[in-house]
């Protein structure tokens, strides 16, 4: 299900904005491959620590670390494109938002899942 709705997102966002703007694209291409791989080792990583009842207890408040982690991350991956360094539309600046929300919404769900077995 995450590879399925992260690479239809990817493919869905790429047919709508039906421009040719190679450098754009491979932007976006790293930005979805990030957030996939982030988020996927972040959800295996609690289902590993979730086993443990140490680890249990605190999986919120790393949760939260490392969202910020992840943020400071990407913006440090896209700083160029996302502070204005770089000519890029605010459109597109924008649109670089929409795989952060994407996976943000996937990890929670997961996340989320994983907290309530216990």
């Amino acid at each position: 299900m995450f590879i399925l709705v992260g690479a239809t997102s990817f493919f869905l966002h790429q047919f709508l904005l039906t421009d040719n703007n190679l450098e754009f694209n491979e932007l976006l291409q790293k930005a979805y491959i990030f957030h996939f791989v982030f988020s996927l080792s972040l959800i295996i990583a609690f289902h590993l620590l979730s086993k443990r009842e140490k680890f249990f207890t605190q999986l919120g408040f790393i949760y939260m670390g490392l969202l910020v982690f992840k943020i400071v991350a990407y913006t440090a991956l896209c700083y160029p494109q996302l502070m204005g360094d770089q000519y890029l539309p605010r459109f597109y600046r924008a649109s670089l938002l929409i795989p952060v929300f994407v996976f943000l919404a996937l990890e929670v769900f997961f996340v989320s899942k994983i907290m309530q077995r216990r």
